[in-house]
């Protein structure tokens, strides 16, 4: 009897939908209005580094009847929102490649929080805590940011050789990855002045300037990360922008 009753919510939790679905990210997220049962986290981003464990806070104030909760990432990659882990709060069953790394905190019965352990540098981005509750659904959404620095890369015989999965895979044979666009944001706030254009993980290409100048857009544009937007990743060729986080320890 016991048996049928775990495989029984088993398959209420392997029924829900484990492929991906689409949906374009925003900017920073706002705090969702009239949270009834989740708890609105007091930070909304988790810094952390390469090889450390995260956690990611998701708290209920209520538990509903016959609820789960479902955590997703946002790829920024290619707009996907990929489901990690579902739960009703008796039986969990992990999704997609980071499945072997993440686990529910359960640091009390009202505690849904994701633990992420040996931080990957694909791990960091959005992430969603959505309760499931039939009509009266809600999510909180948080951000994980790792602690690194971003660099330009070409090759070693000239600029503009790499189409973008070229670019992708030059970033990894540095032990790093293709940067986002906040983190090519934020290394240009810090000083990061660069000519040459380069992908981001998002398929578009930017170069981010500090000191405007003739060769680089001419001395009339202001500073900032000067855009291309999306090329083709195929065909159009530039350099790359990687990024790289130290491991903990």
């Amino acid at each position: 009897m016991h048996r049928l009753l775990l495989l029984g919510s088993l398959w209420l939790l392997v029924a829900s939908p484990a492929s991906s679905i689409f949906q374009r990210p925003t900017g920073s997220p706002a705090p969702p209005p009239n949270l009834q049962y989740l708890l609105e986290p007091l930070h909304a981003t988790v810094h952390t580094q390469r090889g450390a464990t995260a956690t990611l806070p998701c708290v209920l104030r209520a538990l509903p009847r016959n609820y789960r909760v479902k955590w997703s990432k946002v790829e920024p990659a290619n707009y996907r929102e990929s489901i990690i882990i579902i739960t009703n709060g008796l039986y969990h069953k992990n999704y997609g490649p980071l499945s072997r790394r993440v686990r529910l905190r359960h640091g009390h019965r009202y505690d849904a929080s994701l633990t992420i352990t040996e931080v990957a540098l694909e791990d960091e981005g959005r992430y969603r805590c959505q309760l499931v509750n039939g009509l009266e659904d809600e999510s909180v959404s948080l951000t994980l940011h790792l602690e690194g620095v971003v660099f330009p890369y070409q090759p070693s015989n000239g600029r503009y050789k790499f189409n973008y999965h070229q670019a992708k895979r030059a970033c990894e044979q540095q032990d790093s990855r293709l940067a986002t666009y906040q983190q090519l944001y934020k290394a240009w706030t810090e000083g990061l002045d660069w000519c040459n254009a380069g992908w981001i993980l998002d398929g578009t290409v930017h170069y981010p300037i500090i000191n405007a100048r003739e060769p680089c857009g001419g001395r009339l544009l202001l500073p900032g990360v000067r855009s291309y937007g999306a090329r083709d990743k195929q065909k159009d060729k530039f350099d790359a922008f990687c990024f790289t986080s130290a491991l903990q320890g």
